[in-house]
């Protein structure tokens, strides 16, 4: 019998530490694509779900103290102050109630139910109908009934991504839903 040495077949296959370097890299790839991918909900949904849930507390927080309080909303965001000594307070110290600013590009419009002001306008009586220095720089106040008889109101959420709508109905009853 010839004493040759047999010649194995190469190997083929990887070593761990080749698979491991594989895996590194694609777990790497994912992170930047998971990173650079747009959000899944959109920031005006976000926003508007998010002052829904604040509008809730607040309408409980005042029927719970018995305070009068309003929610003040602008451009940039909105805050729930509460009417203390006479004057009107930011409730900041309550991080539920404190200052929330939108996203960038969300844009809220309150449309607030006003039977005697809509009643003036249809008579042409506009010049009767008071607005506040806050109401002409941009700001609308809606006070938060303390009896639980809240005044019905919306405000619409809107961006680029969709619009969404938060509604307080007469009960204080806080709806969110998405408009076609």
């Amino acid at each position: 019998m010839d004493r040759r040495k047999i010649a194995r077949p190469a190997q083929r296959g990887l070593t761990l530490i080749e698979l491991l370097v594989v895996v590194v890299i694609l777990a790497l790839a994912s992170t930047v694509v998971l990173l650079n991918a747009p959000p899944s909900r959109p920031a005006v949904r976000d926003d508007a779900e998010r002052f829904a849930a604040r509008m809730q507390i607040a309408l409980d927080e005042a029927i719970a103290s018995g305070a009068a309080m309003r929610v003040s909303i602008d451009a940039s965001g909105y805050l729930f102050e509460a009417l203390k000594g006479g004057e009107w307070v930011a409730l900041n110290k309550v991080a539920a109630l404190a200052r929330k600013d939108f996203d960038q590009r969300t844009t809220a419009t309150p449309e607030i139910e006003d039977a005697a002001n809509d009643n003036a306008r249809a008579l042409g009586v506009e010049e009767n109908i008071e607005t506040g220095e806050d109401e002409e720089k941009g700001v609308a106040h809606i006070m938060l009934d303390p009896l639980g008889a809240q005044p019905a109101f919306k405000v619409r959420f809107s961006s680029a991504d969709g619009v969404w709508t938060v509604t307080v109905s007469d009960g204080a009853k806080v709806a969110v839903k998405q408009d076609a």
